[in-house]
């Protein structure tokens, strides 16, 4: 099942493209596999994930250390306790963009593929797994300066450092303390999820210049009858000269 919980934002417009960029080989695996990966969100690159801000930290030490009676190690110990409940989730990241990026191609797809859909289609192709799986719009915040609430451990998972503005991100998560997902064996480092590919993919993106057999692609989409279109993207690095580009044409696979 697919929810929004009440301390995140929705896209503004319901038909938002997504973007999920990734190499070949990991484009191979869904789909052989139809299951999403979400990496645990200690396995990201951001320092700060998960996290309070600095702000917010002192703030919650502060009524902290009064609660405890000015015990600073008591509220030292509560506040580190309060982060690491963020062990609990796991994350699968899209891009929010009506047009492709060049920012992403580069770094999280290292120049192969991208599959394209909108919120709409991602959002039901949870629907039919055992797994409640959310979803919310990042906020990108100065964890230098700003500060958010706390009393909700969803709040802190939905925030990023202003560094990363540019990944536009749409993130969904994966709680393993939840009711519905205490029964699904989640790893320390990630757990795949079901996802139904039929409903999530509208179109795949292809860079000719950096893959291997395109016809391995075009016959395990065939094999689990997707119906999606495949496409060349538009993005060419600048040594690349047209001639030498191979066209793979707007392919329909029924």
């Amino acid at each position: 099942m697919f929810d929004t919980h009440s301390v995140h934002k929705k896209p503004a417009n319901s038909r938002q493209k997504m973007w999920r960029y990734m190499t070949y080989e990991k484009l191979m695996q869904t789909i052989e596999e139809e299951v999403m990966y979400f990496s645990n969100i200690t396995q990201m690159g951001d320092n700060w994930e998960g996290l309070l801000t600095k702000k917010t930290r002192e703030m919650f030490w502060r009524s902290e250390l009064a609660k405890y009676n000015g015990n600073m190690e008591a509220a030292e110990g509560s506040v580190r306790r309060y982060e690491e409940f963020r062990k609990d989730f796991y994350i699968n990241c899209w891009h929010m963009n009506d047009h492709e990026s060049y920012l992403m191609w580069k770094v999280y797809a290292n120049k192969g593929c991208a599959i394209q859909t909108n919120y709409e289609r991602l959002s039901a192709s949870f629907e039919a797994t055992p797994a409640k799986i959310e979803g919310c719009v990042v906020e990108y915040i100065d964890y230098e300066r700003d500060y958010f609430s706390i009393g909700n451990t969803y709040t802190q998972v939905g925030y990023k450092d202003i560094p990363y503005r540019d990944e536009r991100e749409y993130r969904l998560l994966f709680w393993k303390s939840g009711l519905e997902n205490q029964k699904l064996n989640a790893g320390d480092k990630g757990i795949k999820i079901q996802v139904d590919l039929r409903m999530l993919i509208d179109n795949i993106y292809l860079n000719p210049n950096h893959l291997p057999d395109y016809s391995e692609l075009e016959s395990l989409i065939k094999k689990k009858r997707l119906d999606c279109d495949i496409k060349n993207t538009k993005i060419m690095e600048n040594n690349v000269r047209p001639s030498k580009v191979v066209n793979y044409h707007i392919l329909k696979v029924k």
